[in-house]
């Protein structure tokens, strides 16, 4: 299933995709404030409570922002149109979303940086309580000889990345120089002969 991108000033923008599949982000810059990385479980069409990370991030600016996803056209049209489509909206000037969700069972960065770093386990039988990475994070409550205070935001900053999701969502997002421009590969063979923009 394709998502559908409905934009508007002060709308939520939703990308649920479903499939094991998802889709892909990939941008030249993503900097945001207030990290929080937790274990969690995502249905997809194929497989139920499929793991996954959930990111929360505050304040977020984009560079470069591309998202992609590819489906087989014979899936939805019972073999009667083969190949696959690509669908691919971008920017090449900078997106600002204010909060930011996503889940994710893979992401690559070229160069991460973080500004402060708390990785806590906690004893719970809640997957999402579990572990959970923050950054910048809060001074924790039992340190005995260090001070580990520091840190600000931006508390996380990805360099050339590239992110397979499966959800992303955000209460507000501004998406200046948008295109959208759908890719069609008749034959199978990789190359996107047609390409309508």
């Amino acid at each position: 299933m394709v998502g559908l991108v409905f934009l508007s000033s002060g709308t939520a923008v939703s990308l649920p995709v479903a499939g094991i599949g998802g889709f892909t982000i990939q941008a030249d810059r993503v900097e945001g404030d207030d990290l929080l990385l937790y274990p969690s479980l995502c249905d997809t069409s194929e497989v139920g409570d499929y793991p996954h990370a959930t990111i929360e991030l505050r304040n977020n600016s984009i560079d470069g922002l591309r998202l992609i996803k590819q489906s087989d056209i014979g899936d939805y049209t019972g073999d009667a149109v083969g190949g696959t489509a690509r669908f691919v909206i971008e920017t090449d000037e900078g997106v600002i979303a204010e909060e930011l969700l996503l889940r994710t069972p893979a992401l690559d960065a070229e160069e991460a940086t973080f500004s402060g770093f708390e990785l806590s386990e906690t004893a719970t039988n809640d997957l999402t309580r579990a572990f959970s990475i923050r950054a910048p994070p809060e001074p924790a409550a039992d340190a005995r000889q260090l001070t580990l205070t520091g840190g600000e935001n931006p508390g996380f900053v990805l360099e050339n990345t590239t992110i397979r999701a499966r959800y992303l969502a955000t209460n507000q997002i501004s998406l200046p120089g948008l295109r959208l421009r759908v890719e069609y590969d008749e034959d199978g063979d990789g190359e996107f002969e047609f390409q309508f923009s």
